[in-house]
């Protein structure tokens, strides 16, 4: 089917359920950043691929909301289908909810598939609805009637995460979250998200491509009546033949299941952010039972086990990106595509014992692709890489002892006088927020500005937050802290805590020219003096010192950046020889 053939069918089927409006996210059930493909209905009926962004269907239009990461590549994909893109946070562009209130009269009705839907999206959205007169309807899967080749619920390989990697026994953690319970005066707790699952229970599957997640639901119970709802019924025995009184039920059975504990009078608890309208109903409703989950500030905070096995993968990580950067200059004579470079790096980190995948699809950007923040290359449409130019590249490994998130750009020639002060400017913000020292309760909207003023003072922005949450072998991207500059971001308002893990990734783009980010992982420590934080920056590769205008630095940037070169060579040399010994040397080299 066309994208105009699944919109006229996705229409005829409005017309039949009386909606004048359909609106379309890009969640799943769990509210998960990357779906498994069963759960792809924004992009199956838009064609746009990206992570974020919300499709509204009229009876005579069609729109595609997303923000600034993915503006360029959602005018590409969109050409021709028929959807009109929305760009989010631009001036004279409403959210979704409020084009549909100035657009649709009085009286008129807007589905969601209530499945997929948060019960704290809906009940925002019906807010927003109801003041304008409109009406929402959430019992309706439109996408399920019209997919006629939808894939099946997931069902692939689960194993256990050993606590000699976590740090920490499941057992201990279940005690924790029922003891939370008893506290809150709860009988039952649903836990829905994916990766609070797999944290919860040290359980990691291969269900969704890159993220180490089991789809699945687990009731706990305060008397230790739990139950776990999944496909992987054989996969999971082992595991769970070790809890007395656990039920193991088909996937599609939580739903049921909810509905005879709330028949029964039980207090029953979920997080409304990310427990669908479907499930929330059958427990009780958002009124009477819905609460956040304790579990993502838990799994936030890794222990010192946890970063310890981090800051030992940072090594092997290295090693990879090191081979790739010199097999590149090898390759560069010959020719060698975007998709080939992202590929060929794949390979060099399955080379550890410790490797799993890759934690997100790499982002290889050459000259202007790099300018699309979140680009990936398809083995058919990636560029040519020529020894000229810069490259963008943003890629990530899923080891059992960690996960890792690394942006480097390199220059394959000589760089242009405005390339290196874009890159020296991106540095100095990098650095400016790697060296902060900021007060207990600090919040990342408090420290974005420090990783963008030296932009700033030339009148430069990027449109992007600076630093996201990291998992352990779990989700590259974790609540439920960030560094963004939205005031009315809920990751950029938590306050940033001993042991979380976050990126710090400034950058600067230049459309149909070239794109510019660096980005290391840090770990939040606790200082000396007490109620007092600082970062600890523990990614181990060298930044490419020919971008780099000295002219700019300060001497504390200066000092920084030698010393973060004389870290990464101490680390990382043991594990090399000869030429590659000597590559690192030279690129760790005193400025």
């Amino acid at each position: 089917m066309t994208t105009s053939e699944k919109l006229t069918a996705l229409r005829q089927q409005m017309l039949e359920y009386q909606l004048d409006a359909y609106v379309i996210p890009s969640t799943d059930p769990h509210q998960s950043e990357y779906p498994a493909p069963r759960w792809a209905a924004r992009e199956w009926i838009s064609g746009f691929t990206g992570s974020a962004g919300t499709v509204v269907v009229t009876l005579h239009e069609a729109k595609l909301w997303t923000d600034s990461r993915y503006f360029l590549q959602a005018e590409e994909e969109l050409k021709d289908t028929g959807i009109q893109l929305m760009k989010l946070k631009t001036a004279h562009t409403p959210e979704y909810a409020d084009w549909l209130c100035d657009h649709l009269l009085s009286g008129q009705t807007v589905g969601v598939d209530g499945r997929v839907f948060s019960a704290r999206a809906a009940q925002s959205l019906e807010k927003k609805l109801t003041k304008a007169e409109l009406q929402l309807k959430t019992d309706h899967d439109l996408i399920g009637l019209v997919w006629s080749d939808r894939p099946g619920l997931p069902n692939r390989p689960v194993s256990e995460h050993l606590a000699d990697y976590s740090g920490e026994k499941w057992e201990d953690r279940l005690g924790q979250l029922t003891d939370w319970m008893t506290g809150e005066g709860l009988d039952y707790f649903l836990v829905s998200a994916l990766d609070e699952l797999a944290w919860l229970l040290n359980l990691r599957g291969t269900d969704i491509d890159f993220n180490p997640l089991m789809v699945g639901y687990f009731v706990a119970g305060r008397r230790g009546d739990h139950a776990v709802f999944a496909e992987q019924g054989a996969a999971l025995a082992s595991w769970a033949d070790r809890l007395e009184n656990l039920q193991r039920l088909p996937y599609r059975d939580t739903e049921g299941y909810l509905r005879r504990l709330n028949a029964r009078d039980a207090d029953i608890g979920f997080d409304p952010a990310t427990t669908s309208v479907w499930l929330s109903t059958a427990a009780g409703g958002v009124a009477a039972c819905g609460i956040a989950s304790p579990i993502p500030k838990w799994k936030a905070r890794k222990n010192d086990t946890a970063l310890d096995h981090l800051r030992e993968v940072m090594v092997h990580d290295a090693v990879a990106l090191l081979r790739l950067r010199r097999w590149l200059d090898e390759q560069l004579p010959a020719g060698v595509t975007e998709y080939e470079v992202g590929d060929k790096l794949a390979s060099f980190r399955a080379a550890y014992p410790n490797y799993v995948s890759e934690s997100f699809n790499p982002i290889v950007g050459y000259r202007g692709n790099g300018a699309i923040v979140h680009y990936h290359a398809s083995p058919k449409r990636a560029a040519r890489i020529e020894a000229d130019g810069i490259l963008l590249l943003d890629s990530g490994g899923q080891y059992h002892n960690g996960t890792t998130d690394i942006t480097r750009t390199f220059a394959l020639g000589t760089p242009t006088a405005e390339q290196r002060l874009h890159f020296t400017l991106v540095l100095q913000g990098h650095i400016d927020l790697a060296t902060a020292r900021f007060p207990t309760g600090t919040s990342g909207v408090q420290l974005d500005a420090l990783a963008r003023r030296p932009l700033w003072q030339h009148e430069l922005n990027y449109g992007h937050g600076t630093g996201h949450g990291v998992g352990f072998f779990l989700n590259v991207h974790e609540g439920p802290a960030g560094i963004s500059p939205n005031p009315r971001s809920p990751a950029a308002q938590y306050p940033l805590e001993a042991g979380m893990v976050l990126s710090n990734e400034p950058g600067y783009y230049r459309e149909g020219e070239y794109g510019i980010r660096t980005e290391n992982l840090v770990v939040v420590r606790a200082s000396e003096r007490r109620n007092w934080l600082y970062f600890e920056t523990i990614t181990l590769f060298p930044i490419d010192r020919r971008l780099i205008d000295t002219d700019l630095l300060t001497r504390a940037q200066l000092e920084w950046v030698n010393d973060y070169h004389r870290m990464v060579c101490e680390r990382v040399s043991p594990r090399l020889e000869g030429a590659e010994r000597a590559w690192l040397e030279e690129a760790c080299r005193v400025l």
